[in-house]
């Protein structure tokens, strides 16, 4: 038995790592920050999603990817095992797919769904255990139930999140370790013709996470389908001042079906100007190409908030202000030497003069 779950402890750590076509993967979260997989002493429990025969891609991906259809119950499980010498409570949610900003897919919940772009989410669909007791050594099979009633276009795209606690007697510290596991729906094809394509409803300005000045643009996916392999062009251009831009490029994006997201253009050391701006947004990815123009509007407000709170512009504007009063300090002091050589020839003239 050691020896089956040491095999399983490498694929669940491969599976972990591991994401095929970007459309599904197995996520472990330890608090907010670690995604990765605990080590196998440390390890709250392993778990080995049991693959049907007829999953798409295959029985290796390490995530479920179904076709299914209207009217339609299906079963899938996932084999969880407890390598601790304590009972353990495992605890199960369902998670819709939703994009991070700057295109990258989150399976953990890390975000709330865009109801306008996602109005029957897969979750609905799909049902989990919402507490598993395994106790020391013990193994189970976890029962995921999909029961479909409508058809639907495209892809729903969610993850069964299986969470446990894990408590440290010695630094008397609660680790929650959360893995997602990808469960992908598919139903009818979405054809090219019926395409919406990405959309930007808006932009602002902000500060992100790791406190950078941005615009951040507004990027909408209304198709139910991934977008793969995606590249994502922003330029701003004043309509006033020409010489005035902002550019950022997304590569290798991926972007989950019917989801919103933000793609900052970062200010760093830049003054932001206000006016209106044209916009061109290229995109690219596994499924078409296509650009947006548009015209959007930067306030005043929102550049003089944003100015005066970013700390590498003000940064380069002292040290402007700075070289601009050097300079001035220095032709100060050259128009009063020339001024005081002028006035030195004019009295000596004078005087010979007389």
């Amino acid at each position: 038995m050691r020896k089956y779950w040491r095999y399983v402890l490498i694929t669940t750590m491969l599976v972990g790592m591991v994401l095929t076509l970007g459309v599904g993967q197995v996520q472990a979260a330890k608090k907010k920050s670690t995604i990765k997989l605990p080590a196998a002493n440390k390890a709250t429990f392993m778990l080995m999603p049991e693959l049907p025969k007829d999953n798409i891609g295959g029985k290796r991906l390490g995530y479920f990817n179904l076709h299914v259809k209207a009217n339609q119950t299906k079963t899938v499980r996932i084999k969880v095992y407890n390598p601790t010498e304590h009972t353990i409570n495992i605890y199960g949610q369902v998670k819709d797919a939703t994009t991070n900003d700057n295109a990258s897919v989150d399976y953990l919940g890390s975000h709330s769904i865009d109801k306008h772009l996602l109005k029957k989410p897969g979750s609905q669909l799909v049902t989990v255990p919402k507490k598993t007791s395994l106790p020391a050594g013990a193994t189970k099979r976890i029962t995921i139930k999909i029961k479909t009633n409508d058809s639907f276009k495209g892809t729903k795209a969610t993850a069964i999140n299986l969470s446990a606690d894990q408590f440290n007697q010695k630094s008397a510290i609660k680790n929650a370790y959360r893995y997602a596991i990808g469960l992908i729906l598919n139903d009818q094809q979405v054809q090219k013709r019926d395409y919406q394509y990405l959309q930007s409803p808006s932009i602002k300005t902000r500060f992100t996470k790791a406190g950078q000045a941005a615009i951040s643009v507004k990027i909408n996916n209304p198709d139910p389908m991934y977008l793969e392999k995606a590249k994502i062009k922003i330029k701003l251009q004043n309509q006033k001042w020409q010489f005035i831009q902002y550019t950022t490029t997304v590569k290798n994006g991926k972007i989950a079906p019917n989801t919103s997201f933000y793609v900052d253009l970062l200010l760093g050391g830049k003054r932001l100007v206000p006016g209106t701006y044209s916009m061109t947004l290229t995109t690219q990815n596994n499924q078409y190409a296509k650009t947006l123009h548009k015209d959007v509007l930067i306030t005043t407000s929102q550049a003089k908030y944003i100015n005066s709170l970013n700390a590498a512009y003000l940064r380069n504007r002292n040290w402007i202000l700075g070289g601009v009063a050097v300079v001035l300090v220095i032709i100060g002091g050259i128009l009063v030497k020339v001024y005081r050589v002028r006035r030195r020839k004019r009295d000596l003239h004078a005087k010979n003069g007389k």
